[in-house]
């Protein structure tokens, strides 16, 4: 099985275009038109304050925190591929970050942490771990953050739900909600809007803050109460799970009694600038390929084949990352002085769009139909 990208090799100066994905397996051949969209301009070093203001000690947390956890004995060797399901014996080694070993899939491509800790240290580790949570459940930040993140997010989800389906969603459901900020978003724009989130502290701020009351429960156990919705999202879910297949045929069960599904997911690039770089500088990682936050790591081939698995097909995929603000980050490591990186916030952000344009972001949004729901 392969995957192709038919494509101009001009680069596009317009912040949307049609491409073509193509999947090989043997004799058969199945072509996915696709309508991309490049960039999304965002002031990065206001949403990362937090991080900003203390990167040193962000580091040293990052460091020990991680190595910490993967130098645990409580480990889950992952025995497959969680996309195609190859056998990991069928892997190259690329790269060890805090001890956690990453590799590449020889069939999909799929870029993973083979020596995985356990479900149990992992799911520990979410609800304990003030630190991760602080970035999204900041009072003071949190509605800038919906108005930079979840209504760019909110606003392109109609647009291309309308493109594919000739008519707005009106049911969304957002799984890994974190504090909210999407459901609300939704939510303001007139839609039904509910999220699940397993972190009890975020759903408190969640409540707190919004007065939106989430889901607790595991999706793949409740996604019955969920019959009819629309739209399904994963925004920054599926690399933190063991078995992202298992979230996407929730999301199945829930359409069968639609036809006019859709599921949206954001997910890291592994092919990226910013995954270049931490691949060379892999002991001063605070995000991206961090073996906690990111178990797996996307390539447009992987990510597209585990749609295809799950019976949906790709239909538009959003390109846009932080690789500038990475590549700023990782210089200001290596020289031990940071005044560049908080002093050139609009040069990274006019860099980025241009790296965005030539799909060089660490960041793809894939967007899928279930196959039953497909134009042909």
């Amino acid at each position: 099985m392969k995957w192709y990208r038919q494509d101009s090799l001009a680069p596009t100066q317009t912040p949307q275009s049609q491409e073509t994905w193509i999947r090989t397996q043997g004799e058969q051949q199945q072509a996915f038109p696709m309508q991309t969209y490049l960039g999304k301009k965002t002031n990065l070093l206001k949403l990362k304050k937090n991080v900003v203001e203390n990167i040193t000690q962000q580091l040293a947390y990052f460091q020990q925190s991680r190595t910490e956890v993967y130098n645990q004995p409580d480990k889950a060797p992952v025995e497959a591929c969680p996309v195609c399901g190859t056998s990991s014996e069928k892997t190259q080694h690329q790269v060890t970050i805090y001890g956690a070993e990453y590799v590449t899939c020889q069939h999909c491509t799929h870029a993973y942490v083979i020596n995985r800790p356990s479900p149990n240290a992992i799911h520990e580790f979410y609800l304990s771990d003030v630190n991760y949570a602080a970035t999204y459940t900041d009072k003071k930040s949190a509605e800038s953050r919906l108005n930079a993140i979840a209504v760019p997010w909110c606003d392109w989800m109609v647009k291309v739900y309308q493109q594919v389906h000739g008519r707005a969603p009106k049911k969304i459901l957002d799984v890994g909600s974190g504090a909210g900020h999407f459901v609300e978003a939704c939510r303001r724009a007139g839609m039904q809007a509910e999220g699940i989130e397993l972190s009890e502290a975020s759903r408190k701020f969640s409540k707190d803050i919004w007065g939106i009351d989430m889901d607790g429960r595991d999706f793949t156990q409740v996604d019955q109460d969920y019959a009819g919705y629309d739209v399904i999202t994963f925004w920054g879910l599926l690399e933190h799970t063991p078995n992202p297949k298992d979230l996407l045929a929730a999301a199945q069960r829930i359409f069968k009694t639609s036809d006019a599904g859709m599921i949206i997911a954001k997910l890291p690039r592994w092919h990226s600038l910013s995954g270049f770089i931490q691949n060379i500088c892999n002991e001063t990682i605070v995000r991206h390929l961090d073996p906690m936050g990111h178990i797996s790591c996307y390539t447009d081939a992987s990510a597209a084949e585990l749609y295809v698995q799950s019976g949906f097909h790709p239909v538009a995929a959003w390109y846009y990352g932080m690789d500038v603000y990475e590549l700023f980050m990782q210089v200001s490591h290596q020289l031990k002085q940071y005044d560049t990186l908080l002093e050139t916030g609009e040069l990274q952000t006019e860099l980025q769009q241009k790296l965005d344009e030539v799909k060089l972001s660490d960041g793809l949004t894939l967007v899928g139909v279930p196959q039953q729901h497909a134009k042909q």
